[in-house]
């Protein structure tokens, strides 16, 4: 028996063989071409058979998983049509280069673009520019036909060194029960279909695979183990643990229709936080209130220059249109160095988490931040909107966007454009200041998000991501919830609605302490709501009482 540690990406017990998947990567042919017109017509005409291809993949998606996760086969086509993707192309044929070797070193110089950017979302975008192309390659040398096809009839657990999004939805569904691979990435879109198919899976195994072809395999999604060989007692053990997580997982699924409710009966909205269109269909599946944190820098990174208002407005809309009673709460752009937003003039720094980021960067770019206000308002008229202003620190700054948003309105009014009049402006406490602050705060604003990740490493100067701090960082020291319950407390005594949001609200050890100190709503990603919901569900006043018994909070300062 041997473990082999790596990433779990997607829950779940799988128990099988493993069969090692040898990914269809074609050996690119580098030569030059006499006849630029004769090949650029081969590119032309294999580009047609390409969109087609990737048609019928999408088909086939929408029969294992919703439309928003199958849309990225429709992404895979906008990206071959992309224009910068067929001039490198074309430009490298008109040089005499063959068709091959011009969309392989086109795709690896977009997809190296993508690299650079400091977000694992956008760097995990390199993998569909190279499916795409890999695709087109296979169809420019007439091998489509080798793209997720496993030799085995059998069901089995997949390993591969990687896998592209078309592989995984091509396999067939009796004969896929985990997946194993060396790459790949948490917000890889392989790794998005195995979650939403329900695949356990394990990425960043640093060991080769290959070898291990046809043996007994458990992976635990879970912790990211994958365990080779396992003896009897280890065996069994597994099937237990699957059964129980098979029953776990329909007790979360019970929860969907329920109230969010303790069974004393307070009351505790639990919303979604997302970046993208295409996470409302998590949101919906998981029952969410509504949406409680829209990170619009989404929309604007990876890109040569800022959205424009229509551009902003289409996808404000079809998320208030989405949600249009239990509300959408946006935040406006909170980019900073590192996020792909080479068009706004962002210094190097030597502590990017203490510089120009959050409100910062629309103080200092008044036009692009109107842009995004107008959007806004214009949007609001589709649903219940509220908007959320990132890294306040002083009074002076709320003042300063009440100004731009009466600015804007003006501008709607003269223009004849219809908004809202009962649009809500709320402030998102990340750093001590702003907690210390927040009487004064809830006094201009409507509501307050706390925003837990960046509020514990400003309170403990700690960097979150820093490895070696590992075991000084705490999530739950007193400081921190001495800092949540005073910013809560001051949002209720202006009769104004505070929100958690961050890692800690998606956390179950934390969920007592929220509802303990009457937090409004915990704001979470979506795959988190049905668990919170069921130790709301839970919890009795005895469980909150005791909690506020055995914790120093009742004295913020000593």
């Amino acid at each position: 028996m041997k473990e082999l540690m790596g990433r779990g990406v997607s829950k779940g017990i799988a128990i099988g063989k493993l069969y090692f998947f040898k990914n269809s990567f074609i050996d690119v042919p580098d030569y030059e071409v006499d006849d630029v017109d004769l090949e650029l017509d081969r590119y032309h005409k294999s580009m047609v058979l390409t969109k087609s291809h990737l048609t019928e993949i999408y088909d086939s998606a929408l029969k294992k998983v919703t439309k928003d996760e199958s849309v990225i086969f429709k992404t895979h086509i906008m990206i071959l049509e992309d224009s910068k993707f067929v001039e490198l192309v074309e430009t490298a044929i008109h040089k005499h280069k063959n068709a091959e070797t011009a969309v392989y070193n086109a795709a690896l110089k977009l997809s190296n673009m993508f690299k650079q950017i400091d977000d694992e979302y956008f760097r995990a975008r390199c993998n569909d520019i190279i499916d795409a192309s890999h695709i087109l390659l296979h169809i420019l040398q007439k091998k489509n036909e080798s793209v997720g096809k496993i030799e085995q009839n059998e069901p089995v657990i997949v390993a591969a060194v990687d896998l592209f999004p078309s592989d995984t939805i091509t396999f067939k569904d009796n004969t896929l029960l985990g997946l194993i691979t060396n790459d790949g990435s948490q917000n890889s879109h392989t790794s998005i279909l195995a979650r939403t198919m329900g695949i356990p899976s394990v990425i960043q195994i640093h060991e080769p695979l290959a070898g291990y072809n046809g043996k007994s395999v458990i992976i635990d999604g879970q912790l990211g183990k994958v365990i080779i060989e396992p003896d009897v007692s280890t065996l069994a053990l597994y099937k237990a643990k699957r059964d129980r997580y098979v029953k776990q997982e329909q007790r979360l699924k019970n929860q969907i229709g329920l109230p969010s409710e303790t069974k004393y009966k307070q009351r505790i909205r639990l919303s979604a936080e997302i970046g993208r269109l295409e996470d409302i269909a998590k949101a919906k599946a998981n029952d969410a209130d509504g949406v409680g944190f829209f990170r619009s820098e989404m929309l604007f990174m990876s890109r040569e220059k800022s959205p424009d208002e229509n551009e902003q407005y289409e996808t404000y809309s079809a998320l208030l249109r989405a949600f249009p009673e239990q509300g959408v709460v946006i935040c406006t752009v909170n980019g900073g160095s590192g996020k792909g937003m080479d068009y706004i003039d962002i210094p190097k720094e030597i502590n990017p988490a203490l510089g120009f980021k959050g409100i910062r960067i629309s103080l200092e770019n008044p036009e692009m931040f109107r842009t995004q206000l107008r959007a806004l308002y214009r949007a609001s008229v589709h649903g219940n909107l509220s908007i959320l202003l990132p890294m306040i620190s002083s009074m002076e700054e709320i003042e300063y966007v009440k100004r731009e948003i009466e600015k804007v309105r003006h501008s709607l009014d003269l223009k004849g454009e219809s908004y809202s009049n009962d649009v809500k402006l709320g402030v998102l406490i990340e750093t001590p200041a702003a907690a210390l602050i927040s009487d004064q705060l809830c006094k201009s604003v409507d509501f307050v998000v706390v925003g837990t990740d960046n509020l514990t490493q400003y309170t403990l100067a700690m960097d979150r991501e820093n490895q070696k701090l590992a075991d000084f960082y705490r999530p739950y020291h007193i400081a921190i919830r001495r800092l949540i319950k005073f910013t809560i407390d001051n949002a209720h005594k202006y009769h104004k609605t505070a929100a958690i949001s961050g890692q800690l609200a998606c956390d179950t050890a934390a969920t007592g302490y929220f509802i303990a100190f009457k937090a409004d709503e915990l704001v979470m990603t979506p795959q988190n709501i049905l668990k919170i919901k069921a130790i709301v569900r839970e919890t009795d006043v005895e469980d909150t009482d005791k909690i506020l018994k055995t914790n120093d909070i009742s004295s913020y300062f000593l």
